[in-house]
């Protein structure tokens, strides 16, 4: 009996305890120059988000410029600012490559594949790897012509590979800047891209142009420049539904027209700078024709 009257006792300790350990709202009034505590109501406090959480209004200009960012913690200058578009796993870029060649009708490629996390990883490493598919295959089309022929002599160009580089990224930077700074003057304010996601599209929509650059080395024209066709029809048709949404009507044809040109425009370079070598013998003819004129005479 003894130890129930007990129990009895420490339960009604506690809950009396646990009642009276609550939160309380209390407002501060100044009358007459002294501070009065005012009860008002007896009520438990629920905590948001605080300011520094990601997507609040705390939000530099950087963020915006960028956007696809997780991290608006550290400064925009410092080297763990750009850590996090470089995070991203084998398995995420392997896809992006893959839808960036396959236009889905009705299927947003960038809100099903590159958001909520846009990277640089993939764009940097494929432009990488663009340089030098195009520069080798380029020299190898050159020797296998210059082969037929046994009185010119072959040199591999290392120049290729500056110029290459230098088309490459500057298409992959320059035009997707331009493009985010019409699409923010014309474009619609509710679907607005931030250059981090144009530069991220643009950079996979390169990626067709890996595999097209080494079945250039067969020189025949006609396939060479089907490939010209189907490559900048396929991955370009990803770069247009992706800008349509947030294209302005009034604008939007004669922007996504630009898109698709500057996309073939730079296949097309490709093929007839690295690719379509003239005939060996017609370069030379001239230069044989006047040794053998030379030859007889004397």
């Amino acid at each position: 009996m003894a130890s129930s009257i007990l129990d009895v006792e420490i339960n009604t300790t506690q809950r009396t305890a646990e009642s009276e350990l609550q939160f309380q709202e209390f407002s501060v009034s100044n009358i007459g120059g002294a501070a009065e505590l005012d009860v008002k109501s007896s009520h438990t406090l629920t905590f948001n988000n605080s300011p520094d959480t990601p997507g609040s209004d705390t939000e530099g200009p950087e963020s915006e410029l960028l956007g696809g960012g997780k991290d608006h913690s550290t400064s925009f200058w410092t080297f763990e600012y750009y850590q996090q578009f470089f995070d991203v796993d084998t398995n995420r870029v392997m896809e992006r490559i893959v839808w960036s060649m396959i236009p889905r009708p009705g299927v947003s490629y960038l809100q099903h594949h590159i958001k909520p996390k846009p990277d640089l990883y993939g764009p940097f490493w494929i432009c990488v790897t663009l340089v030098f598919t195009i520069a080798i295959s380029g020299n190898l089309a050159n020797y296998l012509q210059a082969a037929a022929t046994r009185s010119y002599h072959w040199r591999y160009d290392f120049h290729a590979v500056t110029y290459a580089a230098t088309a490459i990224f500057s298409y992959a930077w320059l035009v997707p800047a331009a493009l985010w700074g019409i699409l923010k003057w014309y474009g619609r304010e509710e679907a607005k891209l931030s250059f981090l996601e144009i530069l991220c599209v643009y950079g996979y929509s390169l990626s067709i142009y890996v595999p097209v650059s080494i079945f250039w080395v067969i020189q025949i024209a006609w396939l060479q420049w089907l490939l010209v066709a189907v490559g900048a029809a396929l991955s370009g048709s990803v770069l247009l539904m992706t800008a349509w949404p947030a294209v302005a009507v009034d604008k939007r044809y004669i922007i996504l027209a630009a898109i698709l040109g500057l996309h073939l425009l730079l296949a097309a370079g490709f093929m007839l700078y690295f690719f379509h070598v003239p005939p060996v013998t017609d370069i030379h003819a001239p230069a044989l024709v006047n040794k053998n004129l030379t030859s007889g005479t004397q």
